[in-house]
């Protein structure tokens, strides 16, 4: 049995509360305490540190005790070890209409080793709208790769009568699907096996890695 809801009640917060902690929902929320439904490894990352605690703590496999994480410098990839990966669209981090995904309107570079595990690909698009906010900002480039599968809490690009948006995406008890903003303010959405047929709703990617503006490359200047 897990700790959440021991580690919540040791907070002094509700399921309420929790949720906008971690942006997620009051129905998420309790089905991790439930063990219903099962956190992504992110969500874990992120309860750990909310709660202070390992995510072992959180699972119920040891006691649970504060921590300092131990950073892990990575080192930085060498210019022959980095591959130029198109930036295709701009995506909505909402409900609207997406870019044309057939249309290179730029390049950002990655290590190669996302080639080797993620495929050849994979691409950029920049992110539009705040519902996934603080996680992704508007203007921010989201690094995405086809999948059809996903697991609970993982953020995803959903493809909605043909336009795309991007969300969490949870497996809902009736068989159906929740898409659920980061952003608090934003709403979730829940769609039942006849709407997701109904409307041809489809996982079609997922994202693995978001660079702020502030990150993004820039063209060099011409030398006059």
């Amino acid at each position: 049995m897990n700790n959440i809801r021991n580690l919540r009640k040791k907070k002094g917060w509700t399921q309420e509360e929790l949720g906008l902690k971690l942006g997620i929902n009051k129905v998420t929320v309790s089905g991790y305490e439930s063990e219903k439904r099962q956190p992504s490894p992110d969500m874990l990352m992120k309860m750990a540190d909310l709660f202070g605690v390992t995510t072992d703590a959180i699972l119920g496999r040891e006691e649970q005790e504060p921590f300092g994480r131990q950073i892990i410098v990575q080192p930085v990839p060498e210019f022959d070890d980095e591959v130029q990966v198109p930036i295709v669209a701009s995506l909505q981090c909402g409900y609207g209409m997406a870019g044309d995904p057939f249309t290179i309107i730029g390049y950002e570079s990655v290590p190669r080793s996302y080639i080797e595990k993620y495929g050849k690909d994979i691409c950029f698009m920049y992110a539009v709208g705040n519902s996934m906010f603080p996680t992704i900002k508007q203007g921010d480039l989201m690094l995405c790769y086809p999948a059809t599968w996903w697991d609970d809490g993982t953020i995803c690009v959903v493809n909605i009568d043909d336009v795309d948006t991007v969300k969490r995406v949870y497996h809902a008890e009736d068989g159906g699907i929740d898409l659920v903003p980061d952003n608090p303010k934003s709403k979730s959405r829940h769609y039942t096996p006849e709407e997701i047929e109904d409307m041809g709703i489809r996982v079609t990617g997922r994202v693995i890695r978001i660079v702020p503006p502030e990150l993004q490359a820039i063209p060099r200047r011409k030398e006059e």
